[in-house]
C-alpha cells in the first residue's frame, strides 16, 4: 500500500471516528436535554390544570361548576392526563376515569404502545402526582393528575427528533466527505515530493547526478529530505569527477616513470646505449619513485582507515618543529627563502611521529610553491582548549574553486605546475587524515599570487 493511500485512509478513519464520536455525544446530550424539556413541560401543564381547578373551588373546597370541571377533565385527557379531585379527608369529588374509564384506559395503553414502538423495552408506567389547592393560605382540596411517565413523546416531538437526527447525519456526511477530500489533498502534497525523491534516487542509481530537486514545501522534514538528496547527488557527482581525475592522475604518475624505464631498457637491450652505471642509476631512481608513490597511496588507505592507531605522548611541539625546520635548512638556502618561526614552549598530547609527518608535509609544500626570495612564517599558539599550528607563505597561492578539494587524494590545483615541482597531491590528504584522527581540524586560506595559510588545531 502506497504512502499516499495510507495517509488518505488515516485521515478518513480519524475523521470518521471524530465525526461519529461527535454525532453520538451530541445526539445523546441533546436527547437528554430534550427529555428534561418534556418533563418540565409536563410539570407546567400539570400546574396550569391545578390552577384551572383552583378557580372553580370556593373557600371550603366545594366545586362551584361541575360542567366547567368536566371540560377541564376532558381537556386534560386530550393532553394525556387523567384528572381527579378529592377533599382533605380523601373523599373523591371528581374523577375522569370514573366518568369515562374506557377512554382513559385506551389513552394510557396507546401512549404505552407508542413509546415502546419508539424505544423497545421502554420502562414506562402509569404515574400519579398530587397537588394541593390553596385558598387564603389554607389547603382546601387535592388535585391528582395521572399520566404515562416518566416522559412521553407525542408525534410532534418524534418529528423534531427525527429532523434533528437527519441534520446530524447530513452534517456528519458532509464533514466526512470534506475529510476524504482534505485527506487526499494532504496525502498528495506529502507524497508528491517523496515520489520526486524516489525518482531522483533512481536516476542517481543509474549514474545521473546532474539534475537537482528544486522547490520548497511547508513540511520541515520533507525539505530536509530534498536537501539531503541534493547533497547526496552533489557528493556522488564530485566523487565521480574525483574518481575520473584520480584514475587519470594514477595513469599519468605511473606511466611517466614506466615509459622512461622501458625506453632506457629497450635502448640498452638493442645495443643503442651502453648499460653504463649512470643509465642504470637513472632506471633505479625511476623505480624508487614508483615505489615511493605506491607507498604513499598505501599510506593514504592506512591513514584514512578506521584502524589508524595513535601512540600518544606528551612532547614540546615547538622543539619538534625547530628540529624539522633545521632538516629543511638546505632547501631554504637553495631557494633563498626566509623562514620566520614564532614559538613558545608548547606541550601537546599527540602521536609525535604522525604530527611530525604533518609538519613535514606542510613545510615541504610551502617550500615547493614559494618563489625564490620568498618568506615562510610558522606560528604555534594556544587556542582555547588546544594548540594551533599555522604556516603561511607568500607563494603562488590556490584558486578559490580548488580550495574545497585541496585535501582530496591526488588533487592538484595546477596540474602542469605541480608536476614541475614533483608533487603528487598525496601529502595533504595524509595531513587531513592524521589531524582528524586526533579529533582536530585542518583548514586553508589562500589567494592566487598572495600565498597560502595552512592551520591545524589539536585539542588538549
Amino acid at each position: 500500500m502506497s504512502l499516499k493511500i495510507k495517509l488518505a485512509l488515516s485521515y478518513i478513519f480519524l475523521s470518521l471516528f471524530l465525526v461519529s464520536a461527535l454525532l453520538i455525544t451530541s445526539n445523546y446530550y441533546l436527547e437528554e436535554q430534550f427529555r428534561s424539556y418534556i418533563m418540565e413541560s409536563q410539570e407546567k401543564k400539570n400546574l396550569a390544570i391545578v390552577e384551572q381547578v383552583s378557580g372553580i373551588l370556593d373557600q371550603n373546597g366545594t366545586i362551584l361548576n361541575d360542567e366547567i370541571l368536566l371540560s377541564i377533565g376532558n381537556a386534560a385527557l386530550n393532553e394525556g392526563m387523567v384528572l381527579m379531585v378529592s377533599d382533605l379527608s380523601g373523599l373523591e369529588l371528581f374523577c375522569m376515569s370514573t366518568i369515562d374509564s374506557m377512554m382513559c384506559d385506551n389513552m394510557l395503553e396507546s401512549m404505552q404502545n407508542h413509546m415502546e414502538s419508539i424505544y423497545p423495552g421502554f420502562a414506562g408506567e402509569y404515574e400519579q402526582k398530587n397537588y394541593d389547592v390553596i385558598k387564603n393560605n389554607d389547603r382546601v382540596a387535592i388535585v391528582t393528575l395521572g399520566y404515562y411517565g416518566p416522559y412521553y413523546y407525542n408525534d410532534a416531538d418524534i418529528h423534531f427528533l427525527e429532523v434533528l437526527n437527519r441534520v446530524f447525519i447530513t452534517v456528519a456526511a458532509i464533514f466526512l466527505l470534506l475529510a476524504v477530500v482534505f485527506g487526499y489533498v494532504m496525502a498528495e502534497k506529502i507524497s508528491w515530493p517523496i515520489r520526486r525523491v524516489i525518482d531522483k534516487t533512481k536516476e542517481i542509481e543509474d549514474g545521473n547526478y546532474q539534475d537537482r530537486l528544486d522547490g520548497k514545501t511547508n513540511t520541515k522534514e520533507i525539505d530536509q529530505l530534498l536537501h539531503s538528496v541534493n547533497s547526496l547527488a552533489d557528493t556522488l557527482q564530485k566523487q565521480q569527477m574525483m574518481k575520473k581525475r584520480l584514475a587519470a592522475d594514477y595513469a599519468h604518475e605511473l606511466r611517466t616513470p614506466l615509459t622512461t624505464i622501458q625506453s632506457n631498457l629497450e635502448a640498452m637491450i638493442d645495443g643503442i646505449w651502453e648499460p653504463t652505471s649512470d643509465r642504470l642509476e637513472s632506471c633505479r631512481e625511476e623505480v624508487q619513485r614508483l615505489t615511493r608513490m605506491i607507498a604513499n597511496i598505501e599510506n593514504i588507505d592506512r591513514m584514512e582507515s578506521d584502524n589508524l592507531r595513535l601512540t600518544k605522548e606528551k612532547f614540546d611541539l615547538s622543539e619538534t618543529t625547530s628540529q624539522i625546520i633545521m632538516n629543511f635548512h638546505a632547501d631554504f638556502e637553495s631557494k633563498d627563502i626566509r623562514i620566520k618561526f614564532e614559538k613558545d614552549e608548547k606541550l601537546v598530547h599527540a602521536d609525535k611521529d604522525k604530527i611530525k609527518q604533518v609538519i613535514v608535509n606542510l613545510i615541504s609544500n610551502a617550500i615547493k610553491y614559494t618563489h625564490s626570495g620568498g618568506e615562510i612564517l610558522i606560528q604555534i599558539s594556544e587556542d582555547g582548549s588546544g594548540t594551533r599550528f599555522m604556516i603561511r607563505d607568500n607563494g603562488i597561492g590556490i584558486e578559490a574553486e580548488d580550495i574545497p578539494n585541496i585535501f582530496e587524494h591526488l588533487y592538484r590545483a595546477d596540474r602542469s605546475r605541480t608536476r614541475s615541482t614533483g608533487g603528487s597531491g598525496i601529502g595533504l590528504s595524509v595531513v587531513k587524515a592524521i589531524i582528524e584522527a586526533h579529533n582536530g581540524e585542518v583548514s586553508v586560506e589562500s589567494r592566487p599570487g598572495a600565498g597560502s595559510t595552512f592551520e591545524f588545531f589539536i585539542p588538549s
